[in-house]
């Protein structure tokens, strides 16, 4: 049965969202008003747009979600979790600086808990915001453009996972394995790291990312101890293919990456494991439009599906291969233009070394956003979890309620 106390800490954030509905409804300001605005507080009496006139744009967004593992796994139960994030974006033109330079800082703060640790024990996480508490500036980095956006450079402390590895089509799945291959030590969430970016597009049809990158994934959060910790590094290259078939766009990517940090050799059953000097791998990544609602009209309404591959060697991760996929399909429902339902299934196999009672983990994802307004969605969603962990238990049932309001 569950304490006061409990539901109490889980629903303060979506009765504080209803109480700033409530007043800004009573000061005069209608629904209709609130439905047509892309935050909830618009404006802020021209501070937004003064602001932007000088070259300094801002979000400030606040994802709520709780998860409930009903069947399965470790034990029953669920829990809440918070993102508090401020992101800023400056434009050197727009500020009468210089071309083509853009400033952006990610400051963040997180709270509550996951599940994934307590009552399921999934490798492949089930939620894409769980890690520890923390309140850090998560990305701090400058971009410029070169020869007519043809040519750019981006460095600082930055998350990779912006660059390389994704997959248009699976940004919306709640799973951290469709952000990026769980076979990649990438330097991502929760702790970015610094580095260094080149892209090229010298036609439609192709485009390259190649980045260099502190070497180890949780190397460190602190901006003043990155010279103490400086490890690897992390070189990445991901050659893409722009294409359109039967009039819709995919986009398929070929990426590799090679680590210079020592990796201690996997394999529970070796009291003296062996150290690698360096690791490597390889992964792909497919997107494609299969169908759009209104062909002629700049809209999102339609499906599109997207496919990944991971590769490491097993002896040096644990994981060897993954494989994901799934189908995203806005504007499902009549009048619900915004909307997304999303479906997925996502694949890993464990190494050998790890010593676990099943090969592999898979999990099912279902979702479907409810855009309620500009700024503010809601995303029921059902995740089945198949040998989470490997470590022989039951299957997991996880349902879960994502809230995002922008501010």
């Amino acid at each position: 049965m569950f304490k006061i106390s409990y539901l109490k800490r889980r629903i303060q954030p979506f009765v504080f969202v209803n109480c700033i509905i409530l007043i800004l409804d009573n000061s005069g300001i209608t629904q209709e008003r609130l439905r047509e605005r892309d935050s909830l507080f618009g404006d802020c009496w021209g501070f937004r747009s003064s602001l932007a006139e000088q070259g300094l744009t801002y979000d400030l967004i606040y994802t709520a979600e709780f998860f409930r593992n009903v069947s399965g796994a470790i034990k029953n139960g669920g829990d809440y979790r918070g993102d508090l994030s401020l992101f800023l974006e400056f434009d050197t033109a727009k500020a009468g600086w210089w071309d083509n330079g853009t400033f952006f800082i990610h400051l963040q703060e997180q709270h509550g808990y996951g599940i994934t640790d307590q009552y399921v024990g999934d490798f492949q996480v089930l939620s894409n915001i769980d890690a520890d508490d923390f309140k850090q500036i998560s990305e701090i980095w400058y971009r410029h453009m070169f020869f007519n956006e043809l040519f750019w450079i981006k460095m600082g402390k930055m998350e990779a996972n912006e660059d390389f590895a994704f997959v248009d089509y699976g940004g919306e799945f709640i799973n951290s394995s469709p952000g990026f291959s769980p076979t990649i030590p990438l330097v991502t969430f929760p702790d970015q790291d610094w580095g260094i970016v080149f892209g090229i597009e010298p036609e439609e049809w192709f485009s390259m990312n190649v980045g260099v990158y502190q070497g180890r994934p949780d190397g460190g959060r602190s901006i003043g101890s990155t010279l103490d910790n400086l490890f690897g590094p992390m070189l990445m290259i991901e050659p893409a293919f722009h294409y359109i078939l039967a009039g819709h766009p995919g986009h398929f990517r070929i990426g590799g990456w090679w680590n210079g940090d020592r990796f201690d050799e996997i394999d529970v059953n070796n009291p003296n494991p062996g150290v690698y000097s360096e690791s490597y791998g390889w992964y792909l990544t497919w997107d494609q439009e299969v169908w759009k609602e209104n062909p002629d009209e700049n809209s999102e309404q339609g499906i599109g599906v997207f496919a990944q591959f991971g590769w490491a060697p097993e002896k040096r991760w644990e994981i060897d291969r993954y494989i994901g996929g799934g189908v995203h399909w806005t504007g499902a429902i009549p009048s619900r233009d915004d909307d997304i339902i999303g479906l997925g299934v996502f694949n890993v196999n464990f190494s050998n070394g790890m010593g676990t009672v099943d090969d592999g983990e898979t999990a099912i994802e279902l979702f479907y956003k409810w855009q309620s307004m500009a700024w503010l969605s809601l995303k029921p969603e059902l995740q089945y979890i198949i040998n989470p962990g490997g470590a022989g238990s039951d299957d997991a049932l996880v349902i879960g309620l994502r809230c995002e309001i922008v501010f």
